[in-house]
């Protein structure tokens, strides 16, 4: 039986460079979930791993330089991985935020721009029979397998586009995921006092993706997304 490294390499799917490294342990977590790899020899071709995609970065949201986690998350277990501090801890104890805002229909949504390697021009991504339907399916992005998340089945959006405009390609814990969304709005550079970490008195107990509020000029008040509880998501389906 193929290991999933084994299986890449094959594929020509791991990043230039990479021969031999080990993937993560949130990649090795969704290939075994949604593509049976790993699991049989059969399972393994019932999806057809895609071609590398051919992206158009949004200007202004080219790629950057990856930020290095894959290293502490080789060998670590999938518990292990998901258990380190969430990044909003850590944003909390900033004095300044930057964020990415967007728009998913008619409400905007940032994620801290620490978060995003790139901002791209939606791609369509190949299906996975076997993922929820906020999985929209996979796309080979830079020489990773990145999931492609519907935003409108995470966090709702009235007027959202069935074929979203853009992606917002974010990586932590060892995963990488795309949020699909219908416009890149603007960049935010905030201080810690105009942000409310308190939003279940504005949105409920309920709320489960959205971590924090932004208190915009106009009174306005936008949403500040938990990548890692959607990674988390994906993850556990």
């Amino acid at each position: 039986m193929k290991t999933p490294e084994q299986y890449f390499l094959e594929k020509d799917f791991l990043p230039s460079g990479t021969e031999g490294d080990a993937l993560s342990a949130a990649e090795r977590e969704f290939l075994r979930k949604y593509m049976g790899l790993g699991d049989d020899a059969r399972a393994q071709d019932a999806v057809a791993m895609p071609g590398p995609a051919r992206v158009e970065s949004a200007p202004g949201f080219g790629p950057r330089p990856e930020a290095g986690d894959d290293a502490a998350h080789t060998g670590k277990d999938l518990d292990q991985t998901l258990a380190e501090p969430d990044i909003i801890a850590q944003l909390r104890q900033e004095h300044d935020l930057q964020l990415v805002g967007f728009l998913v229909g008619d409400q905007e949504f940032t994620v801290p721009i620490n978060v995003v390697q790139e901002v791209i021009r939606y791609v369509a991504p190949t299906r996975l029979p076997a993922a929820p339907p906020f999985i929209a399916g996979i796309v080979n992005l830079r020489g990773r397998v990145t999931p492609l998340v519907r935003m409108t089945s995470l966090v709702g959006g009235l007027g959202a586009s069935d074929r979203p405009g853009f992606i917002v390609v974010c990586r932590r814990k060892g995963l990488q995921l795309g949020l699909m969304i219908d416009v890149v709005k603007t960049m935010y550079r905030v201080a810690q006092e105009k942000i409310d970490w308190g939003v279940e008195a504005h949105l409920g107990a309920n709320v489960e993706y959205v971590a924090g509020l932004l208190k915009a000029d106009d009174g306005k008040l936008i949403g500040i997304l938990s990548i890692d509880r959607i990674v988390e998501k994906v993850l556990k389906g």
